[in-house]
């Protein structure tokens, strides 16, 4: 695992910082869940849902829900803003795969991390403007950093 802590703030809540080091393209960890449809999402008070699959359709969309079966990975800070200061903040990418027959989403560092610095991810990174086809060729999100 990497270098990681989880935090509490009083005023943003739990997050996620590094405790030494981390370098460019460093797993940092599966995001798991209770995969749910987008039409479920109402059902639960987690402020961490994850977009798994956006088919335009609430009752075919999917929504990794951690509330009872999440790990750390739920408490990187999300930042969902589109100016780019809040982009800049962004370190930690994620990547959708297939294993096993089944689709999952990996964080990554996008950039190397400083020890003390909170990981942060765009969790609408690259979703504007774009088809779904779009998505499912880029691993539905912007990965123009990996490579």
């Amino acid at each position: 695992f990497p270098p990681i802590k989880v935090v509490h703030d009083e005023k943003i809540g739990f997050s996620v910082e590094a405790l030494a080091a981390i370098p460019r393209h460093t797993l940092i960890a599966e995001y798991v869940g209770e995969v749910i449809t987008a039409e479920r999402s109402g059902e639960t008070s987690s402020d961490s849902l994850m977009m798994l699959l956006d088919t335009g359709n609430p009752k075919t969309s999917l929504i990794i829900d951690p509330t009872r079966a999440g790990n750390f990975a739920r408490f990187l800070s999300g930042i969902n803003n589109r100016c780019c200061a809040s982009r800049r903040k962004a370190n930690v990418r994620t990547r959708r795969f297939v294993m096993d027959g089944k689709c999952r989403v990996a964080l990554f560092t996008s950039k190397k991390i400083e020890a003390g610095d909170k990981l942060n991810y765009d969790y609408n990174a690259g979703v504007e403007g774009k088809t779904v086809e779009e998505w499912a060729n880029t691993g539905f999100y912007d990965t123009s950093n990996f490579y």
